[in-house]
């Protein structure tokens, strides 16, 4: 199921605009869009300029289809022939990788005279958000797969969904390679290898990106590690704090790193997206087996490395999605739930993920790696810090948790009525409702072995 091949023939059905311009970074399946609306329409036409010069581009392009273009060999009769083809048939041409190439002056100025006398015909560029196109066009961009949009599409679970979207970061091409009729341990083993599509999307990106990635491996390598502040990538790496920031301002522009504006002003730097992470903090320094797979203790170590930081991760961005949406039901006052200086607030010695002060305290604290658990102990914890500067009954009491909430809490909970119990459940439902207001991404792939 394509979403974006149904977007894009819209958009070519109701729209005058000649050129189109598909983007989006490494792993989006655009090169498959582009091959599979081909398929659907056969007077389409694709061509990839991967691997090629500007110069021989036209003698590939005319052995691609020889009964179109006989045996051209520069663009003046490439897009000849062109005009020929295109007069019956007005087909949707693909040029793929354009942005790779320089010296394509000919090449564009040739294909303005083309679309000058064939105004039914439309062009669409295929390639990253960084590339140039020197010609106006209707950008079309594409989107990841979200865990909400997972869950429906293919009827998962939501923890399942959660699984696999916290390891493929929902990059269509990775979850092309994710086989629903295994289980998710058995799928990580098959990407722990070299030859996988999970361990060679990242290699590819960065070498898509720069002449020479070692410099900019060893800033994503250090994020990685959990050195995300200028100051202590500098150290990590040995690099000025100056170069450090124009490494890491390329990075940003190639959507392989976000920031975040912390606390004071202070940005933090992270992999842009959950596969990023683990690829740099687990299989950039793991070395494999003779056969190119990686062995148990890797193995083992990913699987930890997943649960306790980046499903603990998303899990978080659960809660907050939560707070968000639901602290200002039950507050007598407005709090501003986005301001991060409210977040990760140690009180009395006890850090809460959520903490704001008036004349009622409002606290949360998040439990979000599987098998933890709220435990007595941390209650006790938890009372004796926020009753230090106020009565109990005047503290409100946010406990979210992904693991079984246990009876102390439960009676917790129904004993004050300022003591608020969400669970895994809620905090799911929570998250797809907002999702589910807005329409399916325009790329949804097919697993390998189930399809919808």
């Amino acid at each position: 199921m394509n979403f974006l091949i149904q977007d894009i023939e819209n958009r070519l059905w109701y729209a005058e605009r000649q050129v189109y311009f598909l983007s989006g970074v490494p792993g989006m399946g655009k090169t498959r869009t582009a091959l599979e609306y081909c398929k659907r329409h056969p007077e389409s036409l694709y061509f990839s300029f991967q691997y090629l010069d500007a110069a021989f581009a036209p003698v590939v392009f005319s052995n691609r289809y020889p009964e179109i273009f006989g045996n051209c060999n520069d663009w003046q009769s490439f897009f000849t022939h062109l005009k020929t083809y295109a007069k019956e048939r007005c087909p949707t041409i693909f040029f793929d990788r354009v942005g790779n190439l320089k010296e394509l002056d000919t090449f564009y100025a040739e294909l303005a005279e083309f679309l000058k006398t064939n105004n039914s015909c439309k062009v669409i560029f295929v390639g990253r958000p960084w590339d140039k196109i020197p010609l106006f066009y209707t950008a079309i961009e594409t989107e990841i797969t979200t865990m909400p949009e997972l869950a429906d599409l293919y009827s998962l679970k939501d923890e399942t969904a959660a699984e696999i979207f916290s390891l493929t970061a929902g990059l269509p091409k990775l979850l092309s390679a994710y086989d629903l009729e295994k289980s998710f341990e058995e799928n990580v083993r098959a990407m722990l290898h070299k030859d996988s599509v999970f361990y060679h999307l990242a290699a590819d990106w960065m070498g898509e990106c720069f002449r020479t990635p070692e410099s900019y491996n060893t800033l994503l390598y250090g994020m990685a590690q959990g050195k995300n502040r200028i100051n202590e990538l500098s150290a990590f790496s040995g690099y000025p704090k100056n170069k450090c920031d124009k490494y890491i301002k390329a990075l940003m522009e190639h959507g392989l790193v976000r920031r975040e504006d912390g606390k004071n002003g202070h940005s933090k730097y992270f992999p842009a997206n959950s596969y990023l992470g683990l690829w740099y903090g687990m299989l950039f320094t793991a070395v494999p087996k003779a056969d190119s797979s990686f062995g148990e203790e890797t193995f083992r170590a990913f699987l930890d490395y997943f649960n306790r930081t980046v499903l603990k991760n998303f899990y978080r961005l659960l809660c907050i999605h939560w707070i968000k949406n639901n602290l200002n039901h039950d507050t007598h006052c407005y709090i501003d739930t986005d301001d991060i200086s409210l977040y990760d607030v140690e009180v009395s010695g006890v850090c809460f993920d959520f903490a704001f002060a008036s004349d009622t305290g409002y606290y949360a604290y998040f439990d979000c790696a599987l098998g933890e658990g709220l435990t007595g102990r941390l209650w006790e914890e938890i009372d004796q810090a926020t009753t230090r500067q106020r009565p109990f009954y005047k503290n409100e009491y946010f406990l979210l948790t992904v693991n079984r909430v246990p009876d102390s809490f439960w009676n917790l909970s129904k004993q004050y009525d300022n003591v608020h119990l969400v669970q895994r459940k809620s905090l799911f439902a929570e998250f797809k409702k907002d999702y589910n207001r807005i329409a399916h991404p325009k790329f949804v792939p097919s697993f390998v072995r189930q399809q919808r």
